[in-house]
């Protein structure tokens, strides 16, 4: 594979004019991510091997991420190579491989034991961004409801709930902490491969799961758990509100999302480090086996209080 490597790096080099600086080797992506320094900015290029279910979902990923980082400053944007294409095929040695550059994202991860930075501030903010991002989702041309490839989930839940596209539509999937930067104030928004359609309030569930997550929750009293979940979910709803309407009622459908993520963290992160010799998430995966097999709700906050608290 390294011969092959060093002659894709040749080939997007001469497609992009760029040096590539260095590979990232952290991270669970199972593609190959590249730093690059062009004229005094930074990228992030990714190479993912070919098939024709991947090219279908980079192509409905990175068109959404050009639609919306012409609306909104805080999405990273894909860059066109000399070609002028936001991705591009290429081929070495028989084998097809698609690459893509984007706009390495200003800023760094928040701290999320800092409370001058993980903080009301940052959840109202990071409500405006979603809900900005839903409301441009319901107006984008290239969001096809009808017969979506990509779908989340299938949760009885959302069965009867209907598919509109004020409601249902391209989601991120997967906002969380390790997936945008703060950068004076601002928040830097990447790593959209994980997109699928789905519901908006999915999409708010799911963020809510990986926010609580990153805070640890599980180190600390069920109370303190409760109260930081139930200020978090009124302020980020609030901030969201500001640019985009919600349902109250589909808090009532974020329950069953949450421990759909409780069971799919705790398989990854189970199998993930299955054979090493210690896991570090050892003691988050024993509180979520006893949440799994109790059938005990992720966070037992008071939706009503939730609904009462909202404009």
């Amino acid at each position: 594979m390294n011969n092959r490597k060093e002659q894709i790096i040749k080939c997007v080099e001469r497609l992009y004019n760029i040096k590539i600086t260095c590979e990232y080797t952290t991270g669970c992506s199972y593609n190959h991510m590249f730093e690059i320094e062009k004229e005094g900015n930074q990228f992030v290029l990714r190479i993912s091997e070919y098939n024709d279910t991947e090219k279908r979902h980079i192509d409905l990923e990175l068109n959404w991420m050009d639609y919306l980082a012409k609306k909104i400053n805080n999405i990273v944007k894909p860059v066109k190579n000399s070609n002028n294409n936001i991705y591009e095929i290429i081929n070495v040695d028989d084998k097809d491989y698609i690459v893509c550059l984007f706009e390495k994202a200003k800023g760094r991860h928040v701290d999320v034991n800092n409370p001058t930075e993980f903080n009301d501030r940052l959840f109202f903010d990071l409500g405006i961004l979603m809900g900005k991002m839903h409301k441009l989702t319901a107006e984008y041309e290239g969001s096809n409801i009808e017969n979506p490839e990509f779908t989340a989930r299938s949760l009885d839940i959302f069965h009867t709930s209907p598919k509109s596209k004020d409601t249902y539509g391209i989601i991120h999937n997967d906002v969380s902490p390790k997936n945008f930067f703060i950068n004076s104030g601002y928040i830097y928004l990447f790593d959209f491969d994980d997109c699928v359609y789905g519901w908006y309030s999915e999409d708010i569930a799911i963020h809510f799961y990986y926010m609580l997550s990153n805070a640890e929750l599980h180190d600390k009293s069920e109370k303190y758990a409760i109260e930081f979940a139930e200020n978090y979910l009124i302020t980020y709803l609030k901030g969201y509100m500001q640019t985009y309407h919600f349902n109250k009622q589909s808090l009532h459908e974020f329950e069953p999302v949450l421990k759909d993520q409780m069971r799919e963290c705790y398989s990854y992160l189970t199998n993930f480090y299955k054979g090493s010799s210690e896991n570090p998430f050892k003691n988050h995966l024993i509180w979520l086996k006893n949440k799994i097999d109790n059938n005990l709700p992720y966070t037992d906050i008071d939706y009503r209080k939730i609904i009462n608290s909202l404009p």
